[in-house]
Order: C-alpha cells, then sequence, then structure tokens
C-alpha cells in the first residue's frame, strides 16, 4: 500500500509586495502640497497689503511708533508774506508729524489771497499740508470756487505757495462762465484766470439760465 504523501506550504509568500508608492502618485502629491503652500503664500501677502494704511492717512494713533506727535482740534494757520497774508486754512482736526514735516487734516476750508484780497476758497474732505513750505494736497470732494463767480470740481488738487500754481492729474470739472469743461489733468492760479488743461478737453456752452454764480462767502 502506497503511503500518501503530505502536503506541503510554502514558507515565502507567492508574490512580495513593496512599501513603496509608484513615482506617479508620489509627484501628484508634492505637486498638490506645493500648490497649496502658493496659495497659503498669496493669501498672507492679500492681507498684509489690504491691512496697510491707506496713502492719504499713513498714521493710526494706536500703531506706537507711527502715532502723531500732536493732534490738533480745530487747526487755524495763517501764511503771510512780507506782511500780506497769502493763504489761511482751517480744519476740524490734524494729525502732524515731526519726521515727515507733515500734517494730515480733515474737512478742509482754505481761502487764497492777493494783495490781502481774497481770491478764491478751497474745501475738501481732507489735506496732506508741508508744515515746512505750506504746499498742500487737497482730497476727496474737492472744490475751489473763485471770486469772479467760477468753480472747480476734482477729486486731488495740490497748492504750491512758491508758484502759487493748483496741479492735479486727475479728472476735472469746470464751469467758468457759459463754459462748462472737463478734462484730464489741470495747471491754473487760485483765481482760475490762466488755466491749461494737459489731455481730453472737452467744452459745452450753458444756457444763460443754467448759468449760477458761486460767489457767495462761505462760514466754516
Amino acid at each position: 500500500m502506497r503511503k500518501k504523501s503530505l502536503l506541503t506550504v510554502p514558507l515565502q509568500p507567492i508574490a512580495e509586495v513593496t512599501g513603496e508608492e509608484p513615482s506617479e502618485n508620489l509627484w501628484r502629491r508634492i505637486s498638490w502640497l506645493l500648490g497649496v503652500a502658493v496659495l497659503l503664500i498669496a493669501a498672507v501677502f492679500w492681507v498684509s497689503a489690504r491691512s496697510k494704511p491707506k496713502p492719504y492717512s499713513p498714521e493710526t494713533i494706536s500703531q506706537g511708533e507711527n502715532s502723531p506727535d500732536a493732534v490738533i482740534e480745530k487747526l487755524h494757520l495763517v501764511s503771510t508774506v512780507m506782511g500780506r497774508k497769502r493763504w489761511e486754512m482751517n480744519a476740524d482736526s490734524a494729525r502732524l508729524y515731526q519726521n515727515q514735516k507733515q500734517a494730515y487734516a480733515d474737512t478742509i476750508y482754505a481761502q487764497y489771497f492777493k494783495k490781502d484780497k481774497l481770491v478764491s476758497t478751497l474745501t475738501a474732505d481732507r489735506a496732506i499740508i508741508n508744515t515746512e513750505t505750506n504746499a498742500t494736497q487737497a482730497e476727496g470732494h474737492v472744490e475751489l470756487i473763485t471770486e469772479n463767480g467760477s468753480k472747480l470740481e476734482t477729486d486731488k488738487l495740490n497748492w504750491d505757495p512758491a508758484t502759487d500754481e493748483m496741479r492735479t492729474d486727475s479728472r476735472v470739472h469746470i464751469f467758468k462762465g457759459l463754459d462748462e469743461i472737463t478734462a484730464v489733468g489741470l495747471i491754473a492760479d487760485t483765481q482760475l484766470n490762466n488755466v491749461r488743461f494737459l489731455r481730453d478737453v472737452h467744452t459745452q456752452v450753458r444756457d444763460t439760465h443754467e448759468v449760477q454764480n458761486y460767489n457767495e462767502k462761505k462760514k466754516f
């Protein structure tokens, strides 16, 4: 009688299984992680950019080293040349920075004079004033009204005391006599007598009944 042979099971596995991940999946995972990192870095830069103060108001009272040297309520400035008043400004409030030699003022009411005679009045939401030269950059809703009844509207207007000129690169709207003029950029005197427009000038003649005189005195 033949003896039955015992069934033996091999000690080694039939197929070897490795713990290595296919290279295609590995590179796909690395690319995904790099993409997430780039998005996170972009988000950080975006939040940082939005948290920076606005250009016209770089100061915040609680910012420590950027805090103003003085906060002035009801600011009143007067500039004279050889004893004659040339410029006078009132503001609701102002922050003074000595190192910058600038003052940042809110709610502006300014008057310009020639030979002690009032020639024009300016109002604006805010202004940056050079405390050494009195050069002023008015911003926001800016209006310059002359004593002869002309009016200038813009969102930014610079006054240079050295030349007594008004300048802007912004869009302007002027009402002067029967003319209504729009343009981009302007150089003019404080009386709007000598005006040079930079580009995109459009003129419209108004009817007589549409003409308005703006030379009424304003109260601050």
